[in-house]
């Protein structure tokens, strides 16, 4: 009888690492979670300490191998929140905090030192429309601080795994998030470092995504448990594991990811430019690419108005699922509340707002009205990412206890099929699947149920799927366009 296989899989979020225990057939053994604080006291900025995700994940490690003591670890992947800028000095010790992707203190700078050619060369080169929610815009901005004197700039990915290994490497697509890769040639461009005036040393090694080192002993003290020698995958980003396990179980779907923002993929059918401001995403195989657009504030927006309405998140989607008069609500909710990219928008003067409220508008009207406009913001990506691909279908991923409604809502605004992921954590998952794919003979998606993981979407009252249709063309009258008109599809006209 063959030894089961077991990896150990990290995904540190954007706020809280969760770690699984996942066998050869992509089942999660066992699993937890530690959240840790996001540091918000100045306007734009959003910092960690590098210490609580040490904490955390050593919590998260101990309380998942606590469930199965006598198992071996056959490997360990990591994924991670990008971009989010950890710097090291001379010793290698972190520098002050990790600024994440949400800070977006440095959008300034970028506009006072990139023009727009400059600013349209970047995007040519490393597939980013440029804001200062970069790793290298981050840097730039700390480097005005007398005390920050790096040796090394790393994503949150890139230090965790010198942690545990030692090396100073990075993936291509974190490495995408320093806004200095050359997709390309899957390195560093010297022609976009020379323009950010910054040193190349600085940057870490661009490796493969199954590029393997072994745990050392200090990486064996924080996950206690696991055998120094054990194989470390490098892995890649959040967004990139998720899209790999979606896409290897349902093939040709764009993913919609949620989770504190929403993130829209479809793979590219060859490594072109995109006609669009779009991020072009380095995928786990070589020279594979994705179009990704990305909503900041979707989760978030929900965990805001939830907390505004003192109601849990999973109770503001019965408030709105639950409304009596659905096709007759008003609100319109504009769900920009985090400022800077918005799916198809690149503007960091974006603000929410809601309008249509009258007297007798009520909690669920506004519940309703949030779920509405994302659902609408994400078909206006999933529309922009149609100019490369036909789109067949669509994988809606939500948290382990959604009802769905945002799956409802594509179903009903797109002509194509939308299937909801009962699966409550896809990157780790995606991670785990790089790690098999590294060390098995055997393709894991091979081994997994695909129907067993959708979700049943809750059907949508026929009045309200043509009430809907209406609702969304005047959202989109009133909606923040970018630089270039992205006409709505006929039927929401």
């Amino acid at each position: 009888m063959s030894t089961p296989t077991r990896i150990l899989a990290i995904d540190l979020g954007t706020s809280r690492v969760k770690v699984g225990l996942v066998d050869e057939r992509l089942v999660t053994i066992a699993a937890s979670s530690h959240t840790y604080p996001t540091m918000t006291s100045v306007l734009g900025m959003a910092e960690q300490r590098t210490n609580d995700w040490l904490d955390a994940i050593r919590a998260a490690t101990s309380s998942v191998l606590a469930s199965e003591p006598s198992t071996r670890i056959d490997a360990v992947v990591l994924t991670a929140q990008m971009p989010t800028l950890v710097a090291l000095d001379a010793d290698a010790n972190p520098i002050g905090n990790a600024v994440t992707w949400q800070d977006s203190r440095a959008d300034a700078l970028v506009l006072d030192l990139l023009d727009e050619v400059a600013r349209r060369r970047v995007h040519e080169v490393a597939g980013t429309p440029i804001d200062g929610r970069y790793i290298v815009p981050m840097h730039l901005l700390r480097s005005a601080e007398s005390a920050y004197q790096p040796a090394k700039i790393l994503s949150a990915k890139d230090y965790l795994y010198f942690v545990l290994t030692s090396e100073l490497v990075t993936d291509p697509s974190t490495a995408s998030g320093f806004a200095t890769l050359d997709l390309a040639s899957g390195e560093w461009s010297e022609e976009l470092t020379r323009l950010w005036g910054m040193d190349e040393g600085l940057l870490p090694r661009v490796v493969d995504a199954q590029h393997v080192a072994e745990l050392t002993g200090q990486g064996a003290a924080l996950l206690a448990g696991v055998a120094p020698g054990t194989p470390v995958v490098v892995g890649a980003a959040d967004s990139v594991c998720a899209h790999h396990f979606i896409t290897t179980i349902f093939k040709d779907s764009v993913s919609v990811i949620d989770g504190s923002s929403t993130v829209i993929m479809a793979t590219m059918p060859e490594a072109t430019s995109f006609d669009g401001d779009v991020l072009i995403t380095p995928l786990v195989e070589t020279s594979t690419f994705a179009a990704e657009t990305d909503l900041l504030a979707t989760g978030s927006s929900v965990g805001w108005l939830a907390h505004l309405l003192a109601v849990t998140p999973d109770e503001l989607e019965e408030l709105a699922l639950t409304n009596p008069r659905p096709s007759d609500n008003e609100v319109i909710f504009l769900p920009y509340l985090a400022g800077g990219e918005q799916g198809v928008i690149w503007r960091s003067d974006l603000t929410g707002s809601i309008g249509g409220l009258s007297l007798s508008s009520s909690r669920a009207d506004l519940a309703l009205a949030l779920f509405e406009g994302i659902a609408i913001e994400t078909v206006r990506c999933i529309q922009m990412l149609g100019r490369s691909r036909a789109i067949r279908h669509v994988v809606s991923v939500n948290g382990p206890r959604s009802r769905h409604l945002g799956a409802s809502l594509l179903a009903s605004l797109l002509d194509v099929d939308v299937l909801a992921l009962a699966q409550q954590s896809p990157s780790l998952l995606g991670a785990a699947l790089i790690a098999l794919e590294q060390i098995s003979d055997v393709e894991p998606g091979q081994r997994v149920d695909a129907a067993a993981l959708l979700s049943e979407i809750p059907a949508l009252e026929p009045a309200y799927h043509d009430a809907l249709a209406r609702k969304a063309a005047r959202y989109l009258s009133v909606a923040a366009v970018s630089n270039e008109t992205h006409p709505p599809r006929k039927d929401l006209a």
